[in-house]
């Protein structure tokens, strides 16, 4: 990463604080009177030794010691002051860091979410913005303070006049090679705790999703081991870490205690041959101990500068991602809008087989298209390419004439109403969840939408839904989701194989009263079933990506034979079921079923 890169990323990184300029001012002047109150107590210590106790003068003693209190006062105000203001200051950083991250991440499109996992996301999103966010509070409190007191420690030791300087630059020497040694060694390990901490969420967020097949085929002690051992590796990576962390205290304890034995023990003899006052050694041991004190928290500090790094640059790299999918120029889209697959072709990134070849079918007002095919032909992909939740490889998708790409994503999304196959509901009820299709939604528009989903088991629009909506069934939740995806008017609904929890009749049910959206738009519907599709104006046979054949349900009955195939092998297994057109619902053939029961 060249130099211009790296600022540019670090500008990035601490844009927030820009919203915090009169309380880091308030942090600066807090932290330079504490220093200033450190730095002064020694020297009243000194006077009062060599001056106040030497000339026994009493009065001398109390005037100094009040001096010496009313410093302690102020230095106490100014570190509450520091604290509170250095504190409030990281907070509001990591809150406004998490939602830049998080603003960005709902930009990302399939292919961003490809290259970095959901997983690794909720991690960088909150356990590394945590850790900028404590690196910056002890940035302010510690990494600011301790170099300034130090500095002014050895000026102010320099000032006593002594010749045991000597003392303070062999320990200096005697931290500092430690120090350096350990934050090489210890640095490549804490990228591998990030990790790790990415792996036991994804870990955890596989094992909670699939819970009921865990249970179903009896692996938990499978599960188990499977989270011990992520775990067991997270655990011996920060023994190995903390481990080497914790020898540096005693260390450090015992190099700060020989130091102040050495000072002790020359600057005796210097006192006794009259060179030096007791007090300016007792103010000496002060500032040494200051001194030393001051390099330890900075090498504390350093010592978490590799973590705060990887963070640093996890976090970055989702800042930084460029959007594969960005918007046009055009914020508008005329009346009555259509939609046409120009020889489409979409190939997965890293992938060399075409998902999608040489697709042409078009969307209009008024129509409803179809699409069937096995497992795995590109359906949903199709429809994931209309809301542009992924762009085409080759060829064009046209809006009114237009390419796609030449219209914002809001505006483009405004007049499409996408429903997937997997249903989706958000913890809150039943009308938070209703009015995220219309946000302005009235009951009124609420309970039509729900009578046209056939939703008829809640007691009011308040009924809670709970997280991943466990209070209600499969097809419940089906049903709720196509209110949702109905309540507000659009110009495109595309169902994404969305009936597949529904019995026949109540499918029945609801695409008849779905028949009143084809008045003023488009319908796309993807389905393995026949009965969903077979009123449908165009039905698109898709095989291996490519359109096969497309028409009407009887066209391609009698000139497709492998949409005849998949109609003969869905017969063969619901001939107990009898379609009335004229009700648009299945009865059952209890003649059929006396058949095969043997008349029972």
């Amino acid at each position: 990463m060249d130099l211009k890169k790296t600022l540019t990323t670090i500008g990035k990184l601490f844009k927030p604080l820009k919203k915090s300029i009169i309380p880091l001012f308030l942090i600066i002047l807090f932290l330079l009177i504490d220093v200033y109150c450190n730095l002064t107590l020694p020297s009243y210590t000194a006077d009062i030794v060599d001056i106040g106790i030497q000339n026994t003068d009493f009065n001398y003693i109390i005037s100094v010691g009040t001096m010496m209190m009313v410093m302690v006062l102020i230095g106490v105000l100014a570190t509450i002051g520091l604290s509170y203001f250095a504190s409030k200051v990281s907070a509001a950083y990591g809150r406004d860091l998490r939602r830049i991250s998080y603003e960005k991440i709902l930009k990302f499109s399939n292919f961003e979410l490809n290259k970095i996992s959901r997983a690794s996301l909720i991690t960088r999103n909150t356990n590394d913005v945590y850790q900028l966010q404590i690196f910056l509070g002890l940035f302010f409190t510690t990494i600011l303070f301790s170099p300034i007191l130090g500095i002014g420690s050895i000026i102010k030791a320099m000032e006593l006049g002594t010749n045991l300087l000597w003392i303070i630059a062999v320990t200096f020497a005697a931290i500092i090679i430690p120090f350096l040694i350990i934050f090489m060694k210890i640095m490549p390990f804490f990228t591998i705790m990030q990790e790790l901490t990415d792996k036991i969420n994804q870990t955890s967020r596989e094992i909670l999703i699939g819970m009921p097949v865990i249970k179903a085929f009896v692996r938990q002690e499978y599960e188990e081991e499977r989270f011990e051992e992520t775990n067991e590796d997270f655990r011996s990576v920060n023994l190995k870490v903390f481990r080497i962390l914790l020898t540096l205290l005693p260390a450090m304890t015992l190099l700060l205690n020989l130091m102040i034995v050495l000072i002790l023990y020359f600057g005796a003899y210097d006192a006794i041959r009259g060179e030096i006052l007791t007090g300016t050694i007792i103010a000496f041991i002060q500032y040494a101990t200051q001194i030393v004190m001051a390099f330890l928290m900075m090498g504390g500090f350093l010592i978490m500068t590799p973590r705060t790094l990887v963070s640093g640059r996890r976090v970055a790299e989702v800042i930084n991602t460029e959007i594969s999918i960005s918007d046009g120029p055009i914020d508008e889209i005329d009346d009555n809008p259509t939609i046409e697959f120009k020889n489409v072709t979409y190939i997965y990134p890293g992938s060399e087989q075409e998902i999608l070849k040489n697709i042409n079918f078009k969307l209009e007002k008024g129509k409803t298209t179809a699409i069937i095919g096995g497992t795995g032909s590109g359906k949903s992909t199709i429809l994931n390419l209309i809301p542009r939740l992924q762009d085409v490889s080759d060829g064009e998708i046209l809006v009114s004439g237009r390419n796609i790409k030449e219209y914002k994503l809001s505006t483009l999304r405004d007049r499409i109403s996408y429903t997937p196959q997997k249903a989706i509901l958000f913890e809150g009820t039943i009308r938070s969840n209703m009015q995220i299709g219309k946000e302005d939604a009235s009951d009124e528009e609420i309970e039509k939408a729900l009578k046209m989903a056939e939703v008829d088991f809640i007691e009011s629009l308040d009924d809670e839904v709970s997280q991943g909506a466990s209070n209600f069934s499969g097809g419940q939740k089906q049903r709720l989701q196509l209110a949702r995806s109905i309540i507000a008017k659009r110009d495109f609904y595309l169902f994404d194989d969305c009936f597949s929890a529904l019995d026949m009749n109540t499918e029945a049910k609801v695409k008849e009263n779905l028949k009143s959206l084809k008045e003023n738009s488009s319908m796309l519907i993807i389905s393995q079933r026949i009965s969903t599709i077979m009123d449908a104006d165009e039905i698109i046979l898709l095989d291996e990506g490519e359109i096969i054949d497309k028409g009407s349900h009887d066209y391609l009955n009698e000139n497709c034979g492998i949409y005849r195939e998949i109609v003969s092998s869905q017969v063969e297994q619901s001939k107990e079921l009898l379609y009335d057109e004229n009700s648009s619902s299945f009865t059952i053939d209890t003649n059929h079923i006396k058949k095969t029961t043997g008349g029972k």
